[in-house]
């Protein structure tokens, strides 16, 4: 199969009756709780949710964390706050999201796509963290799984979710999967670094577009994916 790398450009198509479900970390949401337990939410400004106010015609639903572990008893009143916003929650538990948040995504993902260096203790003892990690690709590939619909694209952003592409192209083979990176993609010299990086490499590519900021970005991602996984690359795709 070939799978195409975003260069800024994709096919230009009707999508006026297409359901997107963007997935991100987060909900792009505040959440509230009053004194007598019920929730509102209401949408939150910035980020990738003002970025697609402009985008019009179609319909969205939002699949995220909601940044805390929630009550069981009180996640049924929080799906139906988030539903008037065509948001539905993934609930982490707390050490899972802790691990899979702060520890793989945050201290070592994001410091080493930006060049930062790291000890090495810290990235040798990656195993429990990169465990969470996938616990919680997890969480989001079943709750992604429960609200899809045949013929709806599914778009996944950023390092915490490299692993979701494959996990739903495992479940779904004809899912239209897009994914962006919002950050950094760094060398290939620097990203062999990271022990899992086969496996997260493994989890991009089961998209069927990718998308980076910049070029240089995009032809790193290729030189990881052609000496790590030795996968043939062009200029704007992967043939594996």
């Amino acid at each position: 199969s070939k799978k195409t790398l975003s260069l800024g450009e994709s096919e230009r198509g009707d999508f006026s009756n297409t359901r997107i479900l963007v997935v991100a970390n987060r909900l792009p949401v505040t959440i509230k709780k009053d004194q007598d337990g019920n929730f509102t939410s209401s949408i939150s400004s910035g980020g990738l949710v003002s970025a697609l106010k402009g985008v019009s015609g179609l319909e969205m639903v939002w699949i995220g964390w909601p940044g805390s572990e929630i009550d069981p008893e009180d996640q049924p009143k929080l799906e139906a706050a988030l539903s008037e916003q065509n948001c539905v929650p993934v609930f982490l538990p707390a050490d899972i999201a802790d691990k899979y948040y702060n520890g793989f995504s945050n201290n070592l993902i994001w410091p080493l796509f930006h060049y930062r260096p790291l000890p090495l203790s810290d990235i040798a003892e990656t195993t429990d963290l990169f465990n969470a990690y996938k616990q919680a690709n997890q969480y989001f590939k079943e709750k992604v799984a429960s609200v899809y619909k045949e013929g709806d694209v599914v778009w996944v952003h950023d390092y915490h979710l490299m692993l979701l592409p494959e996990m739903l192209r495992e479940q779904f083979a004809h899912m239209k999967i897009g994914y962006f990176l919002h950050i950094p993609f760094p060398s290939s010299e620097v990203y062999r670094i990271i022990p899992q990086r086969t496996q997260l490499l493994q989890g991009i590519i089961s998209a069927d577009l990718i998308g980076f900021h910049t070029y240089d970005y995009v032809r790193h991602f290729k030189g990881s994916v052609s000496r790590l996984l030795g996968y043939e690359t062009t200029a704007d795709s992967i043939i594996h």
